[in-house]
């Protein structure tokens, strides 16, 4: 169920106006709550699901003003989901992530680059 739902929030979160009213606001921050814990759960189809949905949900303000606090451990997660299963979307989350918070990015940058390259020479081995 918890991996069926962050994949409804991935699908359909983004669309333009889906959050705008006060009580839109609140949803979504009850939402990027939900979606964050699950990045931890012990099931990995949970943790890809929700790893995905984060991603689309992005394209919001509060969503991207909400995760900003725990970008260390957002993009940590991603890459040990990326270890865990090799999954071109992923990847493509890792992206948005970065694309999104280029500013702040720069103090992970170094490990992130180091880890994304094991894990290409992993792949290619």
């Amino acid at each position: 169920m918890r991996a069926r739902s962050c994949w409804l929030y991935g699908k359909f979160g983004s669309l333009p106006n889906c959050f705008n009213s006060p009580t839109g606001q609140e949803h979504l921050k009850h939402v990027l709550n939900a979606i964050y814990e699950n990045l931890t759960h012990s099931e990995l189809p949970v943790r890809v699901e929700a790893a995905l949905a984060l991603h689309k949900l992005l394209r919001h303000d509060l969503a991207i003003n909400f995760l900003r606090p725990g970008l260390e451990m957002l993009l940590k997660t991603y890459l040990k989901i990326m270890d865990d299963i090799d999954f071109d979307e992923l990847v493509e989350a890792l992206k948005t992530l970065v694309e999104v918070y280029h500013e702040e990015i720069a103090p992970y940058a170094v490990s992130l680059c180091s880890k994304l390259g094991e894990t290409y020479l992993r792949l290619i081995a």
